[in-house]
């Protein structure tokens, strides 16, 4: 029997069901890239590692961010630059009679984790949009929540899913969440040139919303910066970095970009997890290369 370790965002909850699915799997470890980057938790033969950088000893990886590329690796599973690491999964395992009938539910995931949205899909989210707002992926007491969708996902069936009374109150709770996080953006967000930098250290301590809410409140960045406190680790802080969906004339790597600070992701999003005693440093340098 497997064990899945993924991340908790859209994406690592459908790589887990479509896992679940093709595979013998009866457990579900969540984590976020950057500690298991740096080693921690345990990683045995028996583990499913997806969306997240490879660990030697895995039985499969899948992943599609390109900071975690493998040079001169032997490994079991798939890597290569796509939309989602559940489209990666979705592909490796392509002649499962399981998987037939999930093309819409790989599809929508792909425009979601490529932030391939409309302005109007992020100002009035709704149906699986809306529901992927809901996982944040940070707070560790949704894990309940995390799981109890990813058992929804197994069943491959949207209308059953977003009639689910746990979904309707979280998406509902969602929407207050996202007014006060689109409020907090105007109040602690500062244009610099092309770049938007939404300082959030020790001020606002608020769920996060949309994360792409940024980017219809402020049309004039073509990239967004944002730190806050790190909400399970007090010395450290997380600094994300996004390319606008709407401007889309960033040629900064982000993932690159992170992988210099100990973080990662991919072209066009990435997070690293400084020291709150380097963080300054660190962000001053992040500007300065996505200010040029």
């Amino acid at each position: 029997m497997f064990r899945i370790t993924t991340r908790a965002d859209w994406d690592g909850l459908v790589s887990a069901a479509l896992l679940s699915v093709v595979e013998d799997c009866d457990r579900i470890r969540f984590i976020e890239p950057g500690p298991f980057q740096d080693g921690k938790g345990e990683v045995t033969p028996d583990d499913i590692v997806a969306n997240l950088p490879y660990r030697q000893g895995c039985a499969l990886w899948f992943d599609h961010h390109s900071s975690n590329k493998l040079e001169a690796v032997d490994f079991r599973g798939a890597w290569w630059i796509a939309p989602s690491a559940a489209r990666v999964i979705y592909e490796y395992y392509g002649q499962d009679e399981a998987l037939a009938g999930w093309d819409e539910l790989i599809e929508i995931t792909d425009r979601i984790d490529s932030a391939a949205l409309t302005m109007e899909e992020i100002k009035n989210p709704r149906g699986l949009i809306l529901v992927s707002m809901t996982v944040e992926g940070k707070r560790l007491q949704d894990e309940p929540y995390w799981l109890h969708l990813i058992r929804l996902l197994i069943k491959n069936d949207t209308a059953a899913l977003l009639a689910d009374p746990k979904v309707q109150n979280r998406c509902e709770e969602f929407r207050y969440i996202n007014e006060e996080f689109g409020q907090a953006l105007n109040i602690y967000s500062d244009m610099v040139g092309n770049v938007l930098v939404t300082d959030f250290r020790e001020v606002f301590h608020g769920e996060q919303g949309n994360r792409f809410l940024a980017f219809a409140l402020f049309p004039n960045c073509n990239v967004w910066v944002k730190a806050f406190d790190h909400p399970n680790d007090p010395a450290r802080v997380q600094i994300s970095v996004g390319h606008s969906i709407f401007n889309r004339t960033c040629n900064v790597n982000v993932g690159e970009l992170m992988a210099r600070y100990g973080g990662g992701g991919h072209k066009g999003a990435g997070t690293c997890r400084p020291l709150k005693t380097e963080a300054d440093r660190i962000l001053s340098e992040i500007l300065g290369v996505l200010k040029e």
